[in-house]
């Protein structure tokens, strides 16, 4: 079981931000078998990637440039033929656009109405229609192990070590930050294995 200092040895997050989700990151490694220093690790590392180190359990949509909102999504603003200048500061409205109001939220962002509703199914709570209850600790924590280990199935990966093929399924096919993931994973398998 990890405790608050294991925690913030492995990911750098801050004693508050450790204290505040250690607990139900216990439970929910427990819960969908996240154990090995291996799996734990990997976990970790892109945890740490997903949450900006425990700091952030929803998507960032609030963009202040028409340029970055078509940089970001040129379907939506390029060849979509929406106007950017319509969604600057409206991150609302940019949810509503994009991701029919199922945009990122947990320490693993669960995107998506068809991830909201299985995630829903496997803890019980009906996240659909309360997409808010996943920016609170219990459920950005559980809902991140249940999407590491079983919808996104990254356990057979995270026991080989392979942060390659686990960032593809937990960030898709452009693997953002993988440097990142790679060396988060690391330290994180190094503070475990002492």
């Amino acid at each position: 079981m990890i405790d608050t200092q294991t925690l913030i040895n492995c990911t750098g997050a801050t004693r508050a931000n450790a204290e505040r989700y250690v607990l139900h990151l216990a439970d929910g490694m427990n819960r969908f078998r996240i154990h090995s220093d291996n799996a734990v690790a990997a976990f970790l590392g892109q945890l740490v990637i997903e949450s900006d180190t425990l700091d952030k359990v929803e998507e960032g949509l609030y963009y202040t440039t028409a340029a970055r909102l078509r940089e970001v999504f040129p379907s939506l603003f390029v060849q979509g033929g929406y106007r950017a200048e319509d969604y600057l500061r409206n991150p609302r409205a940019l949810s509503a656009l994009r991701y029919k109001g199922f945009h990122g939220r947990g320490l693993i962002q669960l995107t998506w109405e068809d991830a909201y509703v299985a995630a829903g199914k496997a803890m019980g709570v009906n996240y659909r229609d309360k997409p808010e209850l996943l920016l609170q600790p219990l459920h950005a924590a559980l809902s991140a192990c249940w999407v590491f280990a079983q919808f996104k199935d990254c356990l057979p990966a995270a026991e080989r070590g392979d942060v390659y093929d686990i960032t593809g399924r937990i960030n898709g096919k452009a693997r953002l930050k993988l440097v990142e993931r790679k060396a988060a994973t690391a330290r994180a398998y190094k503070v475990l294995s002492k």
